[in-house]
């Protein structure tokens, strides 16, 4: 085996797909939720590298990983292109064919998608209850849960950096949904149009932030056109539409002072 292979283990990847249908079209499917499982992985290592960076004052290293994220949120988000010619006619067939072979079955139910969710600070705790019958895993969202997010991570540096966080923010129980509040507003304000040049580093940092917010609202639109396309309004397994969860959840915005700016404020 050459040294290329060896190193990705392509003769390992390439077995992973067990389709459970004959259709032509369930390997497109199959691969596409394959890669984003990936992604999610990627883009969660990723957000704890930014948070370590952000605990240990480094702003350049966190900025880097934090753009590292944005880019992986690219990928993640033209891999949809590829499921576009899915119908509902398509996936039924093989939403019934995971049932048949697997249980019921269904992309809410990824772990790493709902480790990214928390690592970005929007921490529903009911999200982690779906993958209760997968232990370690469920163990880890709980871990990840109880420590501050990446958002956490970069209001404490802002505090420890002279800027006026409230105890309530930094102090707070990790585990808790972070609440906009007006003088973390102001914080992010005088980051970006104070002037001040000593914050330049921090503008970096928030910008890397928004385009990951940018990316993570991307990702919940496409999910959502794609479920409409080859789903439909037809029930999901947690006692509602799965549609209508998607569009309930598409209104998410991680990191929200940083979209309540005001320059004249500054």
């Amino acid at each position: 085996m050459t040294a290329y292979n060896s190193y990705l283990k392509a003769d390992v990847l390439h077995t992973l797909q067990e389709p459970v249908t004959d259709l032509e079209g369930e390997r497109s499917f199959l691969v596409v939720c394959q890669v984003q499982e990936l992604y999610f992985g990627l883009i969660t290592t990723e957000l704890r590298f930014a948070a370590r960076h952000f605990r240990d004052g480094e702003t350049p290293s966190a900025a880097a990983a934090l753009r590292r994220a944005a880019d992986h949120f690219v990928g993640l988000n033209a891999s949809w292109k590829s499921l576009e010619w899915m119908t509902v006619g398509d996936f039924l067939p093989i939403k019934n064919g995971l049932g048949s072979v697997h249980g019921k079955s269904s992309s809410l139910q990824s772990w790493k998608y709902r480790e990214l969710v928390f690592l970005l600070g929007i921490r529903p705790h009911a999200l982690a209850d779906p993958v209760s019958s997968m232990p370690d895993e469920h163990s880890s969202l709980l871990t990840t849960l109880r420590e501050p997010s990446v958002y956490d991570e970069a209001l404490a540096l802002l505090s420890r950096r002279g800027l006026s966080i409230p105890d309530s923010i930094v102090k707070r129980d990790p585990q808790e949904e972070h609440e906009s509040h007006p003088d973390v507003v102001r914080a992010w304000t005088a980051v970006f149009y104070g002037g001040d040049p000593a914050m330049v580093d921090l503008r970096f940092c928030g910008e890397a932030l928004m385009k990951i917010a940018e990316g993570y609202a991307e990702y919940k639109h496409l999910h959502l056109v794609a479920t409409r396309r080859s789903f439909g309004h037809r029930p999901g397994y947690y006692g509602s539409s799965g549609l209508d969860w998607l569009a309930q959840t598409a209104i998410e915005v991680p990191f929200p002072e940083l979209w309540s700016m005001d320059p004249e404020d500054s």
